[in-house]
């Protein structure tokens, strides 16, 4: 899988994305004010649906063809910091954490239990760290994606977890 590339310009971003169901990167256009709209509530999440232009015929698996979305996250860097890639509105709960079921390993998903606004990081109530995780917890990622989306150790994330749970703001999932 090549590597998530970004070109950044003044007032948008080009960004290049590995899908998983293409199997290539793909091209987007993204205005930096959409960006950084989306920054105020910890990351910024694209959602971009698309189709493959090109699928192999030949393959009868190959359903690239058909419409797919691709939910990219974008830090306050404008890098790239997580690729989704599914069919449908979401990713199954099997398509979640998929490899880790298959090395025998438990998935732990976590789900945000209530809505929290920005509001709650200007009143101490939550740490602006905190709230960035809770807007990864979309019930689409493992525990260790949302480490890697919000460019923290899984140690830091779980202890923040746990927090996030005493407050009651996030529930974890798990699956065997």
């Amino acid at each position: 899988m090549p590597e998530n590339k970004v070109r950044k310009y003044f007032s948008l971003i080009e960004a290049w994305a590995w899908c998983d169901i293409c199997e290539d990167m793909i091209a987007l256009r993204l205005d930096k004010d959409e960006i950084i709209s989306g920054l105020k509530m910890g990351i910024y999440t694209k959602e971009h649906k698309h189709y493959n232009l090109s699928p192999d015929l030949e393959d009868p698996d190959d359903a690239s063809g058909q419409e797919h979305t691709i939910y990219i996250y974008i830090n306050d860097n404008y890098d790239i910091t997580g690729v989704k890639s599914f069919f449908g509105e979401s990713p199954t709960t099997e398509e979640i954490g998929a490899e880790s079921l298959e090395a025998g390993d438990e998935v732990r998903i976590p789900v945000i239990v209530k809505d929290i606004s920005p509001m709650a990081v200007q009143l101490g109530m939550l740490t602006k760290e905190q709230f960035k995780v809770l807007k990864i917890c979309d019930g689409m990622n493992t525990i260790e994606q949302v480490a890697t989306i919000a460019q923290r150790s899984v140690e830091d994330l779980e202890k923040m977890m746990d927090q996030l749970r005493k407050k009651g703001l996030v529930r974890v999932i798990k699956r065997t």
